[in-house]
């Protein structure tokens, strides 16, 4: 029988014998009772005589974590990943090329032909061209997705499948990048990416329902539970109600309202629908994602001085100011997408304006995602507002080359002192986008605690948290920057009886692993003896 995640356990159930870390107050119980999906008490271990649960799960020792919720993971669109050309590890032009070359034999009917991940050569990358594509493909559209998601580059026929000519002039937040003769080069960044998307993210809504649900089954081996999917458009909005609705959804998730399709910040008539709150534990509507900036060069604003010199680059989007303000109004909490210290200053600026368009009683909970440079009057500001952070570990990865240059007055990863400035902070993945698989919580946890690249590289070891630190953040504070607080991210009374059991010490240099996962008092996973990572089906306690 397939299980449901949704579907909650009747009887009544208790852990205990090992530490169970409740990411609220007191920090530590010695056992936990839930029943129905629903944590009913935590205490010492006397509540098991007054409750007497039907089964009493013995920890061995282990410990015993809220459900990890991943902040930033876009779900709704990495669900295609399976649907597209898999280019992980394509190393030189020529392997990409008969990557794609083989994926477009093997699915001769489809119409678009999809590669990801693509590093351009600015990236370490391979120096591609739409040339390149069109000799292999001259008659079918091809696009190859940089992995940051943040840029494309396509062929001839998708150029023209998009309406996309030398005569058409860059859009708002976006560049179509010509060569010196005006000649399209076929790279597209930021929203001249947007036509392109709209087309390659075209799935019937049972097919897209199927696609979220597989790719959701996968983060359960990760020990994550819930999810805030930071870029929801209305068709992944639809597929999401669908899951639900069918009782399908793998995790919850808080729906981030966004455009038309990925980097489309115009929300237009979503403003009318259920405000951020609105939903139910499984699926609720969180704050509308803008983006603030990009990611590449071009459309990262950021302003650093080295060696006594200033030096600018970038610009922040200029679409994005109407539309928070514009969401505020409407009693929607909004989430800006921040990596430039341009943009955070616009960001800051553009909320402090929208209090006096926010409905009556409505307290507004500024929301900035990445941060990877800052400065210390930054982080005092977005305390000072209320403000609250998500952030993404993954981002150390090939950060090295930040330690070969002093910045003066700006600080790069300032997780430290914003934490203790006060800034409530989340972490997320940004999965699909980066360098690696962040959705392995752990694996990042570590990262954060070490602040180490991956590659032998300490990047600001003076803002490295707690390896337990950070499982607050992928606890308690992703729940609270979610306006979740009350439902989830703490083993405490009245909250969701999602859990995670870790197996080994808490340490950094030899961490943990996941060794079980549970929903709604439900267990998901089971990680075996000859098996790392082993989705379990139902609830088979041994």
């Amino acid at each position: 029988m397939q299980f449901k995640s949704t579907q909650q356990d009747e009887r009544c159930v208790a852990f205990t014998g090992g530490r169970i870390l409740t990411m609220g107050s007191p920090e530590e119980v010695d056992s936990v009772i839930f029943q129905s999906g629903k944590i009913i008490k935590t205490g010492p271990s006397k509540i098991l005589d007054e409750f007497i649960p039907e089964d009493i799960i013995n920890l061995h020792g282990r410990t015993l974590v809220p459900g990890f919720i991943d902040a930033h993971l876009h779900l709704s669109f990495g669900c295609f990943l399976p649907e597209w050309a898999d280019l992980n590890g394509c190393a030189s032009k020529e392997e990409i090329l008969a990557r794609m070359k083989k994926y477009a034999e093997t699915y001769p009917q489809k119409e678009w032909i999809v590669g990801f991940p693509w590093l351009n050569s600015l990236y370490d990358g391979t120096g591609l061209s739409r040339a390149d594509l069109d000799a292999i493909f001259p008659d079918r559209s091809v696009v190859l997705i940089h992995t940051t998601f943040h840029s494309m580059l396509v062929n001839s026929q998708a150029l023209k499948h998009a309406e996309i000519t030398r005569e058409s002039p860059d859009p708002r937040s976006g560049f179509i990048e010509r060569d010196k003769n005006g000649e399209l080069s076929g790279t597209l960044i930021e929203s001249a990416c947007i036509p392109l998307y709209i087309q390659i993210l075209a799935f019937d809504s049972t097919t897209y329902a199927d696609l979220i649900e597989r790719s959701g089954r996968e983060l359960h081996q990760f020990g994550i539970t819930a999810i805030h999917d930071p870029g929801v458009t209305p068709d992944a909005e639809s597929a999401y109600s669908q899951l639900n609705a069918e009782k399908r959804l793998p995790v919850s998730v808080l729906m981030m309202p966004h455009g038309m399709t990925l980097l489309d910040n115009q929300v237009g008539e979503r403003l009318q629908g259920p405000i951020s709150g609105e939903g139910d534990e499984w699926l609720r509507t969180g704050p509308v994602k803008v983006f603030g900036d990009g990611v590449l060069m071009e459309s990262t604003a950021i302003s650093v001085t080295i060696n006594g010199e200033k030096i600018a680059s970038g610009t922040y989007r200029n679409d994005f100011q109407d539309v928070l303000i514009d969401a505020v109004s409407h009693g929607f909490q909004v989430c800006v997408h921040c990596l430039g210290n341009l943009t955070v200053d616009a960001s800051l600026d553009c909320f402090e304006s929208a209090r006096k368009h926010a409905p009556p009683g409505f307290v507004i909970r500024p929301r900035l995602e990445h941060l990877n440079i800052l400065s210390q009057d930054q982080i005092d500001r977005l305390a000072s507002l209320n403000g609250c952070a998500c952030v993404q570990p993954q981002f150390l990865m090939r950060a090295g080359h930040l330690n070969k240059t002093r910045f003066e007055g700006t600080k790069w990863f300032a997780y430290a002192d914003m934490r203790d400035a006060g800034v409530v902070l989340a972490a997320g993945s940004d999965y699909p986008g980066g360098f690696m698989d962040a959705r392995d919580v752990i694996a990042c946890c570590r990262m954060g605690a070490t602040m180490n690249d991956g590659q032998g590289n300490t990047i600001s070891p003076e803002q490295a948290l707690p390896f337990e630190q950070w499982l607050w953040m992928y606890t308690a504070g992703s729940a609270y920057v979610g306006g979740q607080e009350c439902e989830r991210g703490m083993i405490q009374e009245g909250l969701v009886a999602d859990f995670v059991i870790l197996e080994g010490d808490l340490n950094p240099d030899n961490p943990p692993v996941v060794a079980e996962t549970w929903i709604a008092g439900r267990r998901v996973y089971l990680r075996t003896r000859n098996e790392n990572k082993t989705p379990v089906p139902g609830f088979d306690h041994e």
